[in-house]
């Protein structure tokens, strides 16, 4: 980490982070929305691209077809960076599939290592509080989780799953992390709100106009200099 300046504000540092979190919303949505479109292109493509030609019944009395495979010769030299077949690659591109948890897992684990290895000493520098006083259940939870996703397989036990707090409705005890889509945007609203309480309370708000918990979505927008 590099250097910091020691009066930061303990808002900008907020700021930042609620940034980086709508950063990764975007990452998340353009992400399933490439799985889809490769869904689609290869669902419409498969009857066209790879047709039976010939079919028989072999001593055994099997049933076997003979398939012919159409490539372009204009391009002689494609390398293959592999080969799969099309309903292996539709299930992978599917809604819920291993693409989107692969994603899914991939930016809550971003979400937590950058708050505790960045943003969390910086917010404890600017109040002049030890680490352990910046607390949050959304970020213990995503801990659990990424731990569970790098060193037990996915599987969450029941001594990491009794440990969750905000999260422990979403995951079944013994059995591998699925997220779904609703799942991800409830964690990621989550963050935003404990972001949110963070703020208010470091500013002393006391009559906001709407409950932390209330907040799906949040952007701050710092006042610009006067000329």
């Amino acid at each position: 980490m590099g250097k910091r300046t020691v009066n930061e504000s303990f808002d900008d540092v907020i700021r930042e982070y609620i940034d980086f979190v709508n950063r990764q919303v975007s990452v998340y949505m353009d992400a399933l929305a490439g799985f889809k479109g490769h869904y689609v292109r290869v669902e419409r493509q498969v009857h066209r691209v790879s047709r039976p030609v010939k079919s028989y019944v072999d001593n055994a009395g099997q049933r076997v077809v003979v398939y012919a495979t159409y490539e372009d010769p204009s391009q002689p030299d494609v390398i293959h960076n592999r080969i799969v077949r099309a309903s292996d690659y539709l299930t992978a591109n599917s809604e819920g599939g291993s693409n989107a948890q692969q994603i899914s897992q991939a930016v809550l684990i971003f979400l937590y290592t950058y708050w505790e290895a960045e943003i969390r000493p910086r917010l404890a520098s600017s109040k002049g509080v030890e680490l352990q006083e910046i607390c949050s259940d959304i970020m213990g939870d995503l801990r659990i989780l990424r731990h569970t996703i790098l060193h037990a397989k996915g599987i969450i036990h029941p001594d990491q799953h009794k440990r969750l707090k905000e999260l422990s409705g979403m995951f079944v005890v013994d059995q591998p992390i699925h997220i779904t889509y609703e799942s991800m945007h409830q964690i990621f609203a989550l963050v935003k709100q404990d972001c949110a309480r963070m703020l208010l309370k470091w500013l002393d708000v006391k009559d906001a106009p709407i409950r932390p918990e209330d907040i799906v979505g949040i952007a701050i927008q710092k006042p610009r200099n006067p000329c």
